[in-house]
């Protein structure tokens, strides 16, 4: 059954109270970590330059895992049952022994470097693996000793995200675009999602910087922090995620662990969804002042991969429960549109309770946006604008209220 709810709420945020603080861990190399994965009690570190580093101890302790390694520079680390796969900068290594050696298997990959892997498990002797190259999806079905390439084989970006949903294939890249294929890769569509530039007017494709599966249902996120969704009947493009968490700044990773989806941003935010991506909530315990290139939880610590070696973050002792707690942070708030659906024009009230810049647009449910009702300093208060879109046609719009420290998005629907 699918939990996500397509039919979205009100964007509920908890800042809840914490007395854990990030610690830095011993990994002994300060450079990029691009990738984190958990086996078991093992936690992988996929380094930029470094290789790979394992810790049995919550990261007490790192030992170098680069034996037989073709290349340092790691994208990802995956996990396929018992095996070990890591995309490099020059192909594909695998390790059978938990990442004591490693071996290369770059046959039919034509020198690719691979940036991220994803396995079908649609039937018990389903063992395709897929890699996703600086050109294109590979296809093994050999657990890795060669590989074949798809129908996806001109990306212009590295594809940096892949997701399987029995036969039906995502593949994402930052700025080229995202795909799928409902045939195991034979076939694939542009699903990109794009948007009007409102300086130039030209259709642009919208960068692409993570993806997260949740049940049948995928999530995007974009750049200036919006995440989108696309679910398994969807017969249109990726729409609006009306419930996106409340900074406007990029979320680079995703990481989920048992019915919790967490997301890191470039700021070192962390958010967490109880309800699959209908409400956020904040990890109050930020690592500011570094971006999050990838999380990983166990049932002690949440570990972040940053641009100076890995953190963690006890986890037990942080706050992770989503209420409706209307007026969170006091006084920022959004009113729903008066009347609604509306004809010629409606009114919109909201309030703030500090100084700062304020901003109220009204967007496309893909995103684009149609208006700029408010951009400027405002002082506390309570305000009302008045929405009169003449040149648009009936439908459904999204407006979002941003100041410093939030964002609320509520839908409104015209009908002429």
């Amino acid at each position: 059954m699918n939990r996500f709810m397509i039919t979205i709420s009100f964007l509920f945020v908890v800042y809840g109270q914490c007395s854990a603080q990030w610690q830095k861990t011993t990994l002994p190399v300060d450079g990029e970590v691009n990738t984190l994965t958990i086996s078991d009690s093992v936690i992988f570190a996929g380094t930029d330059g470094e290789g790979i580093f394992a810790s049995t101890d919550n990261g007490e302790h790192w030992n170098s895992m680069n034996e037989g390694l073709q290349n340092k520079f790691i994208h990802t680390i995956f996990i396929n049952g018992t095996t070990l796969f890591a995309g490099t900068e020059a192909g594909a290594s695998r390790s059978t022994n938990n990442g004591v050696s490693w071996s290369t298997i770059n046959s039919g990959l034509s020198d690719n470097g691979v940036w991220s892997f994803a396995a079908r498990h649609s039937t018990p002797n389903d063992s395709t693996i897929f890699a996703g190259t600086w050109s294109g999806v590979y296809k093994s079905t050999n657990n890795g000793n060669s590989w074949a390439v798809t129908g996806l084989s001109t990306t212009t970006m590295p594809v940096h995200s892949l997701l399987v949903r029995k036969f039906d294939m995502f593949a994402a890249t930052l700025g080229g675009g995202v795909f799928n294929s409902p045939n195991n890769g034979f076939s694939w569509k542009d699903i990109s999602i794009k948007n009007i530039d409102k300086y130039t007017g030209i259709e642009v494709v919208n960068k692409i910087y993570a993806l997260a599966l949740i049940d049948t249902t995928i999530i995007a996120s974009v750049e200036f922090g919006y995440l989108f969704y696309y679910t398994a009947l969807a017969i249109s493009p990726f729409a609006l995620l009306e419930s996106t968490p409340p900074v406007f700044i990029p979320i680079l990773c995703f990481a989920g662990y048992h019915e919790q989806l967490f997301a890191g941003n470039t700021r070192g935010n962390i958010f967490f969804s109880n309800s699959d991506g209908s409400q956020w909530g904040v990890v109050t315990s930020s690592l500011t002042g570094h971006a999050l290139y990838s999380l990983a939880l166990n049932n002690s610590y949440i570990f972040a991969g940053t641009e100076s070696g890995i953190w963690r973050l006890r986890y037990p002792e942080i706050s992770t429960t989503v209420d409706d707690v209307k007026g969170v942070p006091t006084g920022f708030t959004l009113e729903q549109n008066y009347p609604n659906p509306f004809n010629s024009s409606t009114k919109i009230k909201f309030s703030i309770h500090s100084a700062g810049r304020v901003s109220l647009k009204v967007y496309t449910i893909l995103g684009s946006v149609v208006e700029d009702l408010v951009d400027k300093t405002m002082a506390p208060g309570t305000y009302q604008v008045e929405f009169s879109p003449a040149k648009l046609s009936s439908g459904v719009f999204f407006y979002s209220l941003v100041s410093h420290e939030s964002r609320i998005t509520k839908k409104l629907i015209l009908m002429k």
